[in-house]
């Protein structure tokens, strides 16, 4: 195991912290590093609200963007742990709209109107890791694109109404096992209405039950109480000048075009940097944290382990896919083979070093330099591969 120097990962990470500021990519940022369980450094800089100026804290609230799937995969490893389903089951077990699926390819109509239509049947059956490991198709590039699009709101208001219209209508982007492609929201969507059949429970409510409470966590959540909406972080933009502003178009929803009645097991949790900090910190310790058991090392050793087949088509020489997360492979130029985590739209990114015990943490909200490619992404990582002793 590699030590960090806390000297100079402290240094680092306040620079970046500093710069990220001074740059206009955000307003306010909370990170932090721990090895083998003990915080490292953090850095918390900035606002929260550009009017009040509210700071940052470790208890800021922040929308979490695609940092809710390996809770959602964790969810389904739950289900599965306790015999209510398994990832190798095929989706039309539950949702048998799903057991006839198609894949499409645009068409374009004499008005000009760019459309969907169905072009081969699907050779495999999808199964639920499938929808967790980004070979399933699922509005994963333009066909589907331009179907969820147009979705009609009344099939919007929650995870049953969603999947139900998709297992009517949905044309696949691809061949199930054969091409990766990113499935931003829709296919965790499928497998959080699955878990929502096998326990009969609404999926927040299972989620809560399984994994946040047992873990003493009660700032994630898919429905913010008003005191929690008072620490939200403002989501963070400029205009053509590039001076800052808070864009407020969200207002009390936490993820683009979703009601908050709609639990979105791809995208709508919110919570603060010291809540994930502790779901991260059970994931390094293969399924316990503070003494409590909430996944078995199994679970945890099926998400971090890289799912799609050899020769798929999209997977890149360092990365693959987990169950809800990306995982690193041998050749990275900063990474350790088998870090595994996530990133959101918003700017919150996180990740696992089992190697060398290592969990660290960024959380911001901005509509600038978002997602796993951003470059406060890119920073942060190469400033904790850069402190090691």
């Amino acid at each position: 195991m590699q030590k960090l120097n806390a000297t100079e990962l402290e240094k680092r990470l306040n620079e970046l912290a500093d710069n990220g500021i001074k740059e206009g990519y955000y307003c306010g940022i909370a990170g932090r590093v721990l090895q083998n369980g003990e915080t490292v450094t953090e850095v918390i800089k900035g606002v929260a609200d550009l009017d009040s100026k509210q700071p940052v804290t470790a208890d800021t609230m922040f929308r979490l963007a695609s940092m809710t799937k390996p809770i959602t995969a964790s969810a389904v490893l739950a289900a599965q742990d306790r015999g209510l389903l398994t990832v190798y089951d095929e989706v039309r077990k539950y949702l048998p709209d799903f057991g006839e699926m198609w894949v499409g390819r645009k068409e374009t109509r004499e008005d000009g109107t760019v459309v969907a239509v169905p072009a081969e049947r699907a050779k495999k059956q999808l199964r639920i890791h499938h929808l967790l490991s980004h070979v399933n198709g699922i509005a994963s590039g333009e066909v589907g694109n331009i179907q969820y699009d147009r979705i009609p709101a009344e099939d919007r208001r929650s995870l049953k109404d969603i999947t139900n219209w998709m297992g009517k209508h949905l044309l696949l982007d691809f061949q199930p096992d054969e091409v990766t492609g990113y499935s931003g929201v829709a296919a965790q969507d499928v497998a959080a209405r699955i878990v929502e059949i096998v326990s009969g429970m609404p999926f927040d409510e299972f989620v809560r039950k399984t994994i946040l409470t047992p873990l003493g966590i009660t700032d994630i959540t898919f429905t913010p109480t008003d005191e929690q909406w008072s620490r939200m972080m403002c989501m963070f933009s400029h205009d053509d000048k590039r001076g800052g502003f808070m864009d407020t178009s969200l207002g009390r929803t936490t993820f683009e075009r979703f009601p908050i009645t709609y639990f979105s097991g791809g995208a709508s949790l919110t919570g603060t940097l010291n809540a994930y900090t502790k779901f991260a910190e059970m994931l390094r310790q293969e399924g316990t944290y503070n003494g409590v058991r909430v996944l078995s090392p199994a679970a945890v050793a099926l998400m971090r382990s890289p799912w799609p087949l050899p020769g798929t088509v999209g997977i890149g020489p360092v990365e693959t896919w987990g169950l809800g997360v990306r995982v690193i492979r041998d050749g990275h130029p900063w990474l350790t083979s088998g870090i595994f985590g996530w990133s959101g739209a918003y700017g919150t990114h996180f990740w696992i070093d089992p190697a060398n015990k290592v969990t660290a943490i960024m959380m911001r909200n901005s509509r600038i330099d978002g997602g796993a490619g951003a470059q406060a992404t890119l920073r942060f990582e190469q400033a904790v591969s850069a402190s090691f002793i």
